[in-house]
């Protein structure tokens, strides 16, 4: 009997150490995959870099768009400008009251832009603005108001309410940011999410970009310094960033599979534990 039980203690042993070696070994690996990445492999040429031209934003379907405009006499102005409210609500909360509501202002203020691309100003009219640049809009509207010669020195500025992008897939902290500069880069807005996890792929990031209707695709290279060259580096609104995650990423079965071999080995150990009480 005594002979029975050390040999049963033997393989239990034997077990726990198999299972512990099994453990021990799952982990380093967890380990070495998740090494991280640098950003930027090899030398960045900042004397190229130096004559980049950051392109202006363009304006899309969907766009809110602030517009205010000024001239000599604010009186006569005022009809052509949404009127303030001072409810103490937030403005992204308010509605839009006063003159000149129309159907395209929107209830956090501004002018949407339709799915035919064009706003409605009052005492204006209907006006295309998808594909334009605030500036080009912005020279539009004031050449209008011009001819109608009803204000003195008109001017106006334009501004995106709503300038947001998207990021998804092995960052940490996932989801849509709005961007009140009305610009950013890859980096920034990896930056607003948590940058990239270890699992993910640095030189796999997909920007999917809306443009006049059309999507398209690219792939970016974090990787490699001459991103900054890119006309992908600075994002347009509503653009999507979504980081592919590497393959050795630990799935649910596999941290499933370890908690099971954590659990296996903690009953094969306590078993030898018992075996060697009742051996005394």
């Amino acid at each position: 009997m005594e002979y029975t039980s050390v040999r049963f203690g033997s393989y239990v042993g034997r077990l726990f150490h198999f299972l512990f070696s099994l453990v021990i070994t799952y982990a380093l690996t967890s380990c070495a995959a998740s090494k991280p990445m640098p950003y930027f492999n090899g030398a960045i040429d900042t004397n190229k870099l130096q004559n980049i031209q950051v392109p202006d934003q363009v304006i899309q379907r969907g766009d809110i768009l602030g517009i205010t405009i000024f001239s000599d006499n604010p009186e006569a102005t005022a009809i052509f400008n949404q009127a303030s409210v001072s409810t103490g609500t937030p403005a992204s909360l308010q509605p839009v009251k006063g003159v000149g509501a129309s159907s395209s202002q929107t209830s956090s203020g501004g002018y949407l832009v339709d799915n035919n691309g064009n706003i409605r100003l009052h005492a204006i009219g209907l006006m295309h603005a998808e594909g334009m640049t605030k500036d080009d809009l912005s020279d539009l509207i004031t050449g209008t108001l011009v001819k109608l010669g009803v204000l003195t020195n008109p001017y106006c500025v334009v501004r995106f309410n709503n300038f947001k992008i998207t990021v998804l897939g092995e960052v940490r902290s996932p989801g849509v940011f709005t961007v009140p500069g009305e610009k950013a880069s890859v980096l920034e807005a990896l930056g607003l999410a948590g940058d990239i996890t270890d699992y993910g792929k640095k030189d796999r990031v997909m920007l999917i970009r809306e443009n006049q209707g059309r999507r398209s695709y690219a792939t970016l290279n974090l990787l490699d310094p001459s991103i900054f060259a890119s006309p992908n580096f600075y994002l347009r609104q509503n653009d999507v960033l979504v980081v592919e995650p590497d393959s050795r990423k630990p799935t649910a079965t596999d941290i499933q599979t370890l908690q099971y071999i954590t659990v296996g080995a903690t009953v094969v150990s306590s078993l030898a534990i018992l075996i060697s009480l009742f051996r005394k």
